[in-house]
């Protein structure tokens, strides 16, 4: 099996042991096969899947060349992607950031000089707290205590998919801010 990659922002352990502490007020573990680990919670800026090395080594060399500065997100509860009754994937929202926006889109473009980019679909960053659907009953939610809380981003990281690892997602490279 071809190992996969991401390019995403890591979320600071606090605000991570925070929203696992959040989730355990639903039932996501009765309902989802998947529930992230604290270590594994991120936002997702592009996914790369298989790459070959080269490749991956001249993304790598081009993200750390992106010229950006440090800056702020802050949660917005929480959301999902498809029904309300039996959600694919669960996750906190995050507020608009252009400063995000504007990193994703670099890294995108970057990204579209190496392989090519079907149709880019519209960026919704969040954080996934539970994913892949498996139970008869419905969700509930209403548990989920997380107050809107706002942390700095100074870096986001390539990232190595272990599948049978716990934590899954490994940190291959970090590419640092400009400051801000």
């Amino acid at each position: 099996m071809n190992t996969h990659y991401f390019l995403g922002i890591k979320i600071p352990n606090n605000l991570a042991a925070s929203i696992i502490e959040a989730r355990k007020g639903t039932n996501l573990h009765e309902t989802h096969k998947t529930l992230p680990v604290l270590e594994d919670l991120h936002i997702t800026l592009f996914y790369l899947g298989w790459i070959e090395q080269n490749t991956l080594d001249q993304i790598i060399q081009s993200c750390q060349n992106i010229d950006w500065k440090s800056f702020d997100l802050t949660t917005n509860g929480l959301s999902h992607f498809g029904s309300n009754h039996t959600p694919r994937v669960v996750y906190t929202a995050l507020k608009e950031s252009e400063s995000l926006t504007s990193l994703q889109e670099e890294v995108t473009d970057i990204i579209s000089n190496f392989i090519e980019v079907d149709n880019p679909k519209e960026f919704n960053a969040h954080i996934t707290i539970a994913k892949k659907w498996a139970s008869n009953g419905f969700i509930s939610i209403e548990g989920f205590q997380l107050e809107n809380t706002t942390f700095k981003v100074t870096n986001f990281s390539l990232f190595r998919v272990n599948p049978t690892n716990t934590p899954r997602y490994e940190e291959v490279c970090i590419m640092q801010s400009g400051g801000g």
